[in-house]
Protein backbone atom coordinates (compact mmCIF):
# COMPACT_ATOMS: atom_id res chain seq x y z
CA UNK A 1 0.00 0.00 0.00
CA UNK A 2 1.21 3.39 -1.21
CA UNK A 3 0.42 6.94 -0.02
CA UNK A 4 1.43 10.39 -2.06
CA UNK A 5 1.56 13.68 -0.43
CA UNK A 6 1.19 16.26 -2.99
CA UNK A 7 2.54 19.64 -1.49
CA UNK A 8 0.93 22.65 -3.80
CA UNK A 9 2.92 25.37 -2.66
CA UNK A 10 5.61 27.09 -3.92
CA UNK A 11 6.77 27.94 -0.48
CA UNK A 12 9.05 25.33 0.96
CA UNK A 13 8.79 25.99 4.56
CA UNK A 14 5.41 27.37 4.60
CA UNK A 15 1.78 26.48 6.42
CA UNK A 16 1.17 23.60 3.89
CA UNK A 17 4.64 22.38 3.87
CA UNK A 18 4.38 21.97 7.90
CA UNK A 19 0.92 20.71 7.72
CA UNK A 20 2.54 18.06 4.66
CA UNK A 21 5.22 17.08 7.08
CA UNK A 22 3.16 16.85 10.12
CA UNK A 23 0.95 14.00 7.50
CA UNK A 24 3.92 12.38 6.16
CA UNK A 25 5.53 11.92 9.93
CA UNK A 26 1.98 10.25 11.08
CA UNK A 27 1.60 8.14 7.79
CA UNK A 28 5.22 6.42 9.31
CA UNK A 29 4.09 6.39 12.68
CA UNK A 30 0.29 4.93 12.01
CA UNK A 31 1.26 2.44 9.34
CA UNK A 32 4.98 1.57 9.64
CA UNK A 33 4.85 -1.44 7.15
CA UNK A 34 3.06 1.17 3.78
CA UNK A 35 5.00 3.54 1.81
CA UNK A 36 4.23 7.17 1.64
CA UNK A 37 6.63 9.65 -0.54
CA UNK A 38 5.78 13.49 -0.94
CA UNK A 39 5.65 15.57 -4.12
CA UNK A 40 6.63 19.13 -4.12
CA UNK A 41 5.85 21.69 -6.39
CA UNK A 42 7.91 23.82 -4.97
CA UNK A 43 11.02 22.12 -6.11
CA UNK A 44 9.70 19.97 -9.06
CA UNK A 45 10.04 22.08 -12.52
CA UNK A 46 7.00 21.30 -14.77
CA UNK A 47 6.31 24.04 -16.83
CA UNK A 48 2.62 25.01 -18.11
CA UNK A 49 0.92 22.74 -20.64
CA UNK A 50 0.70 24.37 -23.75
CA UNK A 51 -2.34 22.55 -25.26
CA UNK A 52 -0.36 20.93 -28.00
CA UNK A 53 -2.46 17.41 -27.70
CA UNK A 54 0.78 15.59 -28.66
CA UNK A 55 -0.33 13.56 -25.76
CA UNK A 56 -3.10 12.26 -27.54
CA UNK A 57 -0.95 9.95 -29.35
CA UNK A 58 -0.09 6.59 -28.13
CA UNK A 59 3.45 6.04 -28.11
CA UNK A 60 5.38 2.48 -28.60
CA UNK A 61 7.56 2.92 -25.57
CA UNK A 62 6.40 3.67 -21.73
CA UNK A 63 7.42 6.53 -19.85
CA UNK A 64 8.36 4.47 -17.29
CA UNK A 65 10.79 1.08 -17.06
CA UNK A 66 10.50 -0.43 -13.72
CA UNK A 67 12.59 -2.70 -12.29
CA UNK A 68 11.89 -5.60 -9.85
CA UNK A 69 11.13 -4.33 -6.33
CA UNK A 70 10.39 -0.73 -7.76
CA UNK A 71 8.80 0.97 -4.39
CA UNK A 72 6.89 3.27 -6.88
CA UNK A 73 5.08 0.50 -9.27
CA UNK A 74 1.95 1.43 -11.17
CA UNK A 75 -1.15 0.47 -9.98
CA UNK A 76 -3.28 -2.24 -11.66
CA UNK A 77 -5.82 0.18 -12.75
CA UNK A 78 -2.88 2.22 -13.90
CA UNK A 79 -1.01 -0.89 -15.70
CA UNK A 80 -4.54 -1.80 -17.32
CA UNK A 81 -4.61 1.28 -19.37
CA UNK A 82 -2.48 2.52 -22.17
CA UNK A 83 -2.17 5.49 -19.56
CA UNK A 84 1.62 4.81 -19.14
CA UNK A 85 2.09 5.52 -23.19
CA UNK A 86 1.13 8.64 -23.00
CA UNK A 87 4.05 10.87 -23.67
CA UNK A 88 4.19 14.99 -22.88
CA UNK A 89 6.66 16.76 -25.32
CA UNK A 90 7.54 18.70 -22.66
CA UNK A 91 11.02 17.29 -21.11
CA UNK A 92 10.87 18.13 -17.13
CA UNK A 93 10.18 16.73 -13.57
CA UNK A 94 6.06 15.49 -14.56
CA UNK A 95 7.37 12.07 -15.81
CA UNK A 96 8.61 11.78 -12.19
CA UNK A 97 5.69 13.27 -10.79
CA UNK A 98 3.97 10.82 -12.62
CA UNK A 99 5.47 7.92 -11.51
CA UNK A 100 4.28 8.78 -8.13
CA UNK A 101 0.95 9.51 -8.81
CA UNK A 102 0.85 6.02 -10.52
CA UNK A 103 2.17 4.68 -7.68
CA UNK A 104 -0.45 6.10 -5.08
CA UNK A 105 -2.96 3.77 -3.29
CA UNK A 106 -4.76 7.24 -2.06
CA UNK A 107 -3.43 10.70 -2.54
CA UNK A 108 -3.42 13.48 0.24
CA UNK A 109 -3.18 17.09 -1.37
CA UNK A 110 -1.92 19.48 0.34
CA UNK A 111 -2.55 23.48 -1.04
CA UNK A 112 -2.59 26.95 0.11
CA UNK A 113 -5.64 29.11 -1.02
CA UNK A 114 -4.49 32.01 -3.56
CA UNK A 115 -7.35 33.94 -4.37
CA UNK A 116 -9.62 31.48 -3.78
CA UNK A 117 -7.96 28.49 -6.05
CA UNK A 118 -4.37 27.19 -6.21
CA UNK A 119 -1.17 28.64 -6.97
CA UNK A 120 0.05 29.21 -10.49
CA UNK A 121 2.30 26.30 -9.91
CA UNK A 122 0.01 23.85 -8.75
CA UNK A 123 -2.53 24.64 -11.62
CA UNK A 124 0.57 23.93 -14.10
CA UNK A 125 1.21 20.57 -12.56
CA UNK A 126 -2.67 19.96 -12.47
CA UNK A 127 -3.06 21.12 -16.08
CA UNK A 128 -0.01 18.82 -17.05
CA UNK A 129 -2.23 15.45 -15.91
CA UNK A 130 -3.75 16.03 -19.58
CA UNK A 131 -2.63 12.96 -21.04
CA UNK A 132 -4.70 11.05 -18.87
CA UNK A 133 -7.51 12.32 -20.42
CA UNK A 134 -7.27 10.83 -23.71
CA UNK A 135 -7.14 7.26 -21.98
CA UNK A 136 -10.26 5.43 -20.42
CA UNK A 137 -8.21 5.39 -16.97
CA UNK A 138 -10.79 8.12 -15.82
CA UNK A 139 -13.54 6.03 -16.58
CA UNK A 140 -12.11 3.30 -13.96
CA UNK A 141 -12.85 2.88 -10.35
CA UNK A 142 -11.08 5.61 -8.42
CA UNK A 143 -8.82 5.56 -6.07
CA UNK A 144 -9.28 7.59 -2.75
CA UNK A 145 -7.89 11.48 -2.50
CA UNK A 146 -8.31 14.07 -0.04
CA UNK A 147 -7.71 17.45 0.24
CA UNK A 148 -6.08 19.40 2.86
CA UNK A 149 -6.98 23.43 2.26
CA UNK A 150 -4.64 25.84 4.00
CA UNK A 151 -4.39 29.34 4.21
CA UNK A 152 -3.79 32.28 6.69
CA UNK A 153 -7.53 33.38 5.75
CA UNK A 154 -9.52 36.55 5.22
CA UNK A 155 -10.90 35.84 1.63
CA UNK A 156 -14.45 36.12 1.81
CA UNK A 157 -14.67 34.39 -1.44
CA UNK A 158 -13.78 31.32 0.39
CA UNK A 159 -12.19 28.08 -1.53
CA UNK A 160 -14.33 25.90 -3.64
CA UNK A 161 -12.70 27.24 -6.91
CA UNK A 162 -9.64 25.34 -5.46
CA UNK A 163 -12.08 21.95 -4.65
CA UNK A 164 -12.72 22.13 -8.22
CA UNK A 165 -9.64 22.66 -10.23
CA UNK A 166 -7.97 19.47 -7.82
CA UNK A 167 -11.14 17.35 -7.88
CA UNK A 168 -11.49 18.00 -12.06
CA UNK A 169 -7.52 17.09 -13.02
CA UNK A 170 -7.97 14.06 -10.46
CA UNK A 171 -10.48 12.67 -12.04
CA UNK A 172 -9.23 12.21 -15.26
CA UNK A 173 -5.69 10.68 -13.11
CA UNK A 174 -8.10 8.26 -11.94
CA UNK A 175 -8.43 9.83 -8.60
CA UNK A 176 -11.86 11.09 -6.78
CA UNK A 177 -11.96 13.66 -3.71
CA UNK A 178 -13.82 11.77 -1.02
CA UNK A 179 -12.80 14.53 1.99
CA UNK A 180 -11.61 18.03 2.24
CA UNK A 181 -10.43 19.00 5.38
CA UNK A 182 -10.40 22.65 6.27
CA UNK A 183 -6.94 24.46 8.17
CA UNK A 184 -7.70 27.65 6.90
CA UNK A 185 -6.97 30.17 10.21
CA UNK A 186 -5.59 27.14 11.82
CA UNK A 187 -1.72 27.13 11.17
CA UNK A 188 0.25 29.90 12.23
CA UNK A 189 3.18 31.41 9.80
CA UNK A 190 5.73 29.00 11.67
CA UNK A 191 3.87 25.69 11.08
CA UNK A 192 1.84 25.56 14.65
CA UNK A 193 -1.36 23.90 14.41
CA UNK A 194 -3.55 25.97 16.53
CA UNK A 195 -6.69 24.33 15.81
CA UNK A 196 -8.31 20.68 14.78
CA UNK A 197 -9.49 20.86 10.72
CA UNK A 198 -13.07 21.58 9.76
CA UNK A 199 -14.90 19.07 7.84
CA UNK A 200 -16.00 21.38 4.68
CA UNK A 201 -18.93 19.70 2.52
CA UNK A 202 -18.09 18.74 -0.72
CA UNK A 203 -19.77 21.17 -3.50
CA UNK A 204 -21.76 19.28 -6.08
CA UNK A 205 -20.03 18.21 -8.94
CA UNK A 206 -20.22 21.19 -11.74
CA UNK A 207 -20.46 23.41 -8.95
CA UNK A 208 -23.41 26.39 -9.35
CA UNK A 209 -24.10 25.83 -13.11
CA UNK A 210 -24.85 22.15 -11.81
CA UNK A 211 -27.80 22.82 -9.60
CA UNK A 212 -29.68 24.44 -12.05
CA UNK A 213 -32.57 26.95 -11.02
CA UNK A 214 -34.17 25.72 -7.68
CA UNK A 215 -36.36 27.68 -5.08
CA UNK A 216 -33.37 28.71 -2.76
CA UNK A 217 -32.48 31.75 -5.30
CA UNK A 218 -34.57 34.77 -7.34
CA UNK A 219 -33.56 36.31 -9.95
CA UNK A 220 -33.92 39.75 -10.46
CA UNK A 221 -33.18 41.99 -12.93
CA UNK A 222 -31.99 45.24 -11.91
CA UNK A 223 -30.86 48.81 -13.10
CA UNK A 224 -27.34 49.94 -12.61
CA UNK A 225 -26.45 50.95 -9.23
CA UNK A 226 -29.33 48.67 -7.57
CA UNK A 227 -28.68 46.08 -5.25
CA UNK A 228 -30.28 43.90 -3.44
CA UNK A 229 -30.46 45.27 0.57
CA UNK A 230 -31.66 43.16 3.87
CA UNK A 231 -33.67 40.99 1.54
CA UNK A 232 -35.55 44.09 -0.04
CA UNK A 233 -34.47 45.91 -3.48
CA UNK A 234 -34.05 49.15 -4.23
CA UNK A 235 -36.09 51.60 -6.25
CA UNK A 236 -36.19 50.93 -9.61
CA UNK A 237 -36.39 46.92 -9.51
CA UNK A 238 -39.90 45.57 -9.06
CA UNK A 239 -40.33 42.06 -8.37
CA UNK A 240 -43.47 40.65 -9.74
CA UNK A 241 -45.52 37.33 -9.19
CA UNK A 242 -43.89 33.83 -10.46
CA UNK A 243 -46.04 32.92 -13.48
CA UNK A 244 -46.39 29.33 -14.93
CA UNK A 245 -46.16 29.94 -18.44
CA UNK A 246 -46.56 26.32 -19.54
CA UNK A 247 -50.18 26.57 -17.98
CA UNK A 248 -52.16 25.63 -15.28
CA UNK A 249 -50.47 22.16 -13.77
CA UNK A 250 -47.40 22.33 -16.04
CA UNK A 251 -44.15 22.85 -14.27
CA UNK A 252 -41.47 24.67 -15.82
CA UNK A 253 -39.58 24.80 -12.99
CA UNK A 254 -39.39 28.73 -12.23
CA UNK A 255 -42.56 28.49 -9.72
CA UNK A 256 -40.51 29.42 -6.94
CA UNK A 257 -38.52 32.10 -7.96
CA UNK A 258 -39.59 35.96 -8.16
CA UNK A 259 -39.26 37.39 -11.76
CA UNK A 260 -38.86 41.24 -11.81
CA UNK A 261 -39.50 43.72 -14.14
CA UNK A 262 -37.16 44.72 -17.19
CA UNK A 263 -34.83 47.27 -15.98
CA UNK A 264 -32.44 48.72 -18.26
CA UNK A 265 -29.42 50.12 -18.19
CA UNK A 266 -27.84 53.08 -19.63
CA UNK A 267 -26.82 51.11 -22.83
CA UNK A 268 -30.72 49.50 -22.96
CA UNK A 269 -29.36 45.85 -21.89
CA UNK A 270 -31.04 44.67 -18.87
CA UNK A 271 -28.82 43.47 -15.98
CA UNK A 272 -29.36 40.38 -14.15
CA UNK A 273 -28.73 39.65 -10.39
CA UNK A 274 -28.89 36.64 -8.71
CA UNK A 275 -29.72 36.43 -4.54
CA UNK A 276 -29.99 33.81 -2.22
CA UNK A 277 -33.26 33.39 -0.38
CA UNK A 278 -33.01 32.66 3.47
CA UNK A 279 -32.51 28.57 3.72
CA UNK A 280 -35.46 26.56 4.05
CA UNK A 281 -34.61 24.30 7.41
CA UNK A 282 -35.56 20.81 6.77
CA UNK A 283 -36.87 19.10 9.37
CA UNK A 284 -34.52 16.83 11.60
CA UNK A 285 -31.47 17.98 9.94
CA UNK A 286 -28.88 20.57 10.82
CA UNK A 287 -27.65 23.09 9.34
CA UNK A 288 -24.51 25.07 8.02
CA UNK A 289 -20.94 23.72 8.21
CA UNK A 290 -19.95 21.16 10.89
CA UNK A 291 -16.57 20.18 12.49
CA UNK A 292 -14.72 17.32 11.59
CA UNK A 293 -15.13 15.69 14.99
CA UNK A 294 -12.19 13.55 14.23
CA UNK A 295 -9.94 13.93 17.06
CA UNK A 296 -6.74 15.37 15.24
CA UNK A 297 -8.57 16.56 12.36
CA UNK A 298 -6.94 14.72 9.60
CA UNK A 299 -6.34 11.14 11.05
CA UNK A 300 -9.89 9.10 9.63
CA UNK A 301 -9.73 5.59 9.10
CA UNK A 302 -9.64 5.11 5.58
CA UNK A 303 -11.64 2.34 4.27
CA UNK A 304 -8.62 -0.29 3.83
CA UNK A 305 -7.77 0.22 7.59
CA UNK A 306 -4.96 3.24 7.26
CA UNK A 307 -5.20 6.65 8.04
CA UNK A 308 -6.53 8.94 4.59
CA UNK A 309 -3.20 10.11 4.08
CA UNK A 310 0.03 7.62 3.98
CA UNK A 311 0.77 4.31 3.44
CA UNK A 312 4.68 2.60 3.38
CA UNK A 313 7.48 3.94 5.32
CA UNK A 314 9.42 4.31 2.50
CA UNK A 315 11.14 8.34 2.09
CA UNK A 316 11.84 9.19 -0.83
CA UNK A 317 14.60 12.27 -1.89
CA UNK A 318 14.61 14.33 -4.47
CA UNK A 319 12.13 15.58 -6.55
CA UNK A 320 9.82 13.09 -4.49
CA UNK A 321 10.09 14.37 -1.54
CA UNK A 322 10.70 18.09 -2.06
CA UNK A 323 14.06 18.38 -0.88
CA UNK A 324 13.20 18.88 2.28
CA UNK A 325 14.58 15.48 4.03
Amino acid sequence: MHRVILHGSCRADGRSAALADELFNACIEECPDDGVSIVSVSSAEVRPCIGCDKCRAVSEEPIHVFQEGDPLLPQEAVVETDALFHHCIIDDDMNEVRKHLDAADELIVVCPVYFASVPAQMKALLDRLQPYYFTDLRTRPKRPAVIHVVGEGGDPHGFEPLIGTVRSALSVAGFSVELVLDWVGKIRADGEITADAEEYPLPPVGGFGALGFGGDYECIEVADGDAPVDGAFADGAFAGEPEDELGDGADDGFEDFVVAERACRSDGRAKLSVSQKPARPKEGAESGRHAGGRGKGPRKPSKSGGPAYGKKNTKKKGNGRGGRR
